[in-house]
């Protein structure tokens, strides 16, 4: 016989989650419509894009220690990220000769950039934030 926890799967969706992901993706396409090039409007909505993103994963949790992790992982990710962006824009230059190892070389660059700048900031910013209020609400439910 099975309990109810071994039924549910390892990611579940909830309606939230499904929610804050569309609310991504249309403030990505506002973005987009916009323009993100120098615009600062574009650039905020990238960013409120990031933010909704994360928020998609991490809404539901209650442990600042997840929160804490998202933290550490998110500045780690942002190093790692910068590296990727540099090397592979260092290595498309040296191979322009090569035009379909330089084109796969240019989006790994493009991709990295956009994680580095975009993505983990925002995560950086959820789990700090996260890990400080999860950390007070924790502290004021057992008072």
């Amino acid at each position: 016989m099975t309990t109810p926890q071994e039924k549910t799967p390892l990611f579940r969706f909830r309606s939230g989650t499904l929610g804050l992901l569309a609310l991504t993706a249309l403030l990505t396409a506002a973005a987009v419509i916009v323009g993100f090039s120098d615009n600062p409007p574009g650039i905020a909505l990238l960013y409120a894009a990031g933010v909704t993103l994360m928020l998609a994963g991490t809404y539901h949790w209650r442990s600042p220690r997840r929160f804490g992790l998202l933290l550490i992982g998110s500045v780690a990710g942002f190093f790692i990220t910068v590296l990727i962006h540099n090397f592979a824009e260092v290595g498309a230059e040296r191979i322009a000769h090569l035009p379909v190892l330089a084109t796969a070389l240019s989006t790994i660059s493009v991709a990295g950039f956009f994680l580095a700048v975009i993505v983990f900031p925002m995560g950086g910013i959820v789990g700090a934030l996260g890990t400080v209020f999860s950390a007070l609400f924790r502290v004021r439910a057992r008072s």
